[in-house]
C-alpha cells in the first residue's frame, strides 16, 4: 500500500486491469448473445457515401450511447446526459410508447406532480438542445460512428441505426466495402470494442482527471440494468455534490441541500443523499453565527453521516462525511483519522479529496496540505482544482510565504475559479504583509464593494484549531485598512 498522499502507479494500473476484465467479459457476453432487436431500432442509409448494414443491438447501442457520453458537447452537460440515458434505456427495455414530456419531467428532472405541466416547455427544449447536440457530434467527433443514436422531432422515442461505409455506386458486397465488412466485430462484439476504446481513453486521460468518464459510464449502464430509481438517485447526489463548492456561498447550499433530499426520496438506500447533506448541514453549521442554528445543523449533520454509514460503511463518501462532521464538532484529530480512511478506500475521488484538503488547512497541517494539494493539481483541473489551489495558496499564507500565495490564487481566477471573499481576503492581507499597500487597498474596495457584510474573521476564528492561524489573517485584513461593519 502506498504511502498516504501519494498517487500510486499501481493504484492506476490496478483500476485499468480491473475495467479491462471487466470489458473482456462483457464483449464475450455480447457477441455469444443474440438479443432480440427493440422497438424503433432501424437501418439507416447515408447517401451517398454510406448504406446500412445489420440491425443494432441493445448492447451496441448502450455503448454508443457511452460514447456520447464521452463526447465534448455531452460530457459537461449532466441535465441533458441524463435525459438521453433516460429515453435510449426506456426504448430499450421495451417502454419507448410511454416516453412523455411528463414522464421525462418526473423520473428525470425530479419535478413535483403539481409542477409538471409547466415544466414540460422545459422538457422541449431540452430535446431540441439534445437534436442539435447530436447532430453536431455526427459531424464533428461522431463522424466515423458505426452506430448512430437519434431522437426525431416531435417524440421523444430515440431511433438507433447501424451505418457502414461504402464507395458510391459500388454493391455492399464488393470492394473496399466488403474490405470494411471484414474487419467489423460480428454484432453485440462491438460493445466490447467501444468499452474498450472507453477504457484505454480512461486510462490516457489520467494526467487531465481523477475519475475516468468511461469506467463511471459503465457502472452507470450496469446501474441502470438492476436499479434505475438507483441511478436517478446516484445522479442528482452528483449535481448536489458539484454545488457545495464555494461553500461560502448560502444560495448553492442551499441548493445542494435540496437536491441531496431529494435523492434521499428517490432511493432511500443510497448512501450518496445522506452523505452529501450532511456535510452541506455541517458546512452550514460552520458558516452561521446563530449559536442555537449552528448546533441543530450540527446535529443534522451527525445523524445524517450515520445514516450514510449505517447504508454502506465502506463508502469513501459516507466515510467523508463522518470526517466532516467531527472537523465541525471541533474534533480535529478525529477528523483527520475519518478523512484519511476516506482518502484510503477512494484515493481518486476528488470529492473526498477536496474535504481532506479543508481538513488538514483547518487543522494546521500546511506542510502536508501543500504535497498532496500539489499531486492532485498534476492529476485534475476545473471546479476540483480550484479548491485544491486556494487550499495550498492559504497553507502558503499561514507559512508566510506569501509570493506563493498571491500567485496560486491569481492563478485560479485567471483559470476561472469562482469569486469570493476568502481569496481576496487572502490576497489582501499577503499584499499588506509584502509591504505593497497600494495593491492590498485595492482588494480592500473590491472586498467592501462586493461583500460588505462578510465577515471571514470570524469565519475563520471557527475553523482553524489554532487562533494564531485566523489572527493572522484578521491582522493582515485590518492592517490593510479594512474595516468590518
Amino acid at each position: 500500500m502506498p504511502a498516504p498522499g501519494l498517487f500510486a502507479t499501481w493504484r492506476i494500473h490496478e483500476n485499468f486491469r480491473r475495467l479491462f476484465k471487466r470489458i473482456l467479459s462483457h464483449a464475450t457476453v455480447a457477441s455469444t448473445a443474440q438479443p432480440a432487436v427493440p422497438k424503433g431500432i432501424s437501418n439507416l442509409k447515408r447517401p451517398p457515401d454510406t448504406k446500412a448494414d445489420q440491425a443494432v443491438s441493445g448492447a451496441d447501442a448502450r455503448a454508443a450511447l457511452e460514447l456520447l457520453a464521452l463526447s465534448s458537447g455531452f460530457s459537461g452537460s449532466d441535465r441533458l446526459l441524463g435525459f438521453l440515458r433516460y429515453v435510449v434505456e426506456e426504448e430499450l427495455q421495451g417502454r419507448g410508447d410511454l416516453i412523455r414530456a411528463k414522464s421525462i419531467a418526473l423520473d428525470v428532472y425530479g419535478y413535483e406532480p403539481d409542477e409538471i405541466e409547466r415544466r414540460e416547455s422545459v422538457v422541449r427544449v431540452d430535446a431540441g438542445r439534445i437534436r442539435r447536440k447530436l447532430e453536431e457530434y455526427y459531424e464533428g467527433e461522431g463522424l466515423d460512428a458505426l452506430v448512430r443514436i437519434d431522437l426525431p422531432k416531435g417524440r421523444y422515442i430515440p431511433v438507433f441505426h447501424s451505418v457502414q461505409v461504402s464507395i458510391p455506386g459500388e454493391d455492399s458486397t464488393t470492394g473496399a466495402d466488403r474490405k470494411r465488412r471484414k474487419h467489423l466485430p460480428p454484432g453485440g462484439a462491438l460493445v466490447g470494442i467501444a468499452l474498450l476504446a472507453i477504457g484505454i481513453w480512461q486510462y490516457q486521460s489520467r494526467l487531465s482527471s481523477f475519475r475516468g468518464a468511461g469506467d463511471e459510464a459503465v457502472l452507470r449502464t450496469v446501474l441502470f440494468d438492476t436499479s434505475p430509481q438507483r441511478l436517478q438517485s446516484v445522479n442528482l447526489a452528483k449535481q448536489g455534490r458539484d454545488l457545495i463548492f464555494p461553500a461560502i456561498n448560502p444560495d448553492r447550499l442551499q441548493a445542494a441541500l435540496l437536491i441531496f433530499e431529494s435523492a434521499m426520496q428517490i432511493d432511500e438506500t443510497y448512501e450518496g443523499g445522506y452523505a452529501g447533506a450532511s456535510q452541506v448541514q455541517g458546512l452550514m453549521s460552520l458558516l452561521t453565527a446563530d449559536k442555537a442554528k449552528s448546533e441543530s445543523l450540527l446535529g443534522q449533520s451527525k445523524s445524517l453521516s450515520k445514516m450514510a454509514l449505517d447504508r454502506s460503511p465502506t463508502s469513501a463518501w459516507a466515510i467523508s462525511a463522518r470526517a466532516w462532521a467531527e472537523f465541525a464538532s471541533g474534533n480535529y484529530d478525529e477528523a483527520m483519522s475519518w478523512s484519511d480512511k476516506a482518502r484510503q478506500i477512494d484515493p481518486l475521488n476528488p470529492h473526498v479529496l477536496e474535504f481532506n484538503a479543508l481538513i488538514f488547512l483547518y487543522s494546521g497541517e500546511f506542510e502536508r496540505v501543500i504535497n498532496d494539494t500539489s499531486q492532485m493539481l498534476t492529476q485534475t483541473d476545473g471546479d476540483a482544482g480550484f479548491v485544491f489551489r486556494n487550499a495550498r495558496a492559504a497553507s502558503y499564507f499561514h507559512m508566510e510565504d506569501y509570493l506563493k500565495s498571491i500567485k496560486d490564487f491569481e492563478v485560479a481566477i485567471a483559470k476561472g475559479a469562482p469569486m469570493g471573499p476568502v481569496p481576496v481576503a487572502y490576497m489582501m492581507a499577503a499584499n499588506q504583509y509584502l509591504g505593497q499597500e497600494g495593491r492590498a487597498s485595492e482588494l480592500v474596495r473590491k472586498y467592501e464593494t462586493n461583500w460588505p457584510n462578510q465577515r471571514v474573521d470570524l469565519l475563520f476564528s471557527r475553523l482553524f484549531e489554532n487562533p494564531e492561524f485566523s489572527e493572522q489573517l484578521a491582522k493582515g485584513m485590518y492592517a490593510a485598512g479594512w474595516n468590518p461593519n
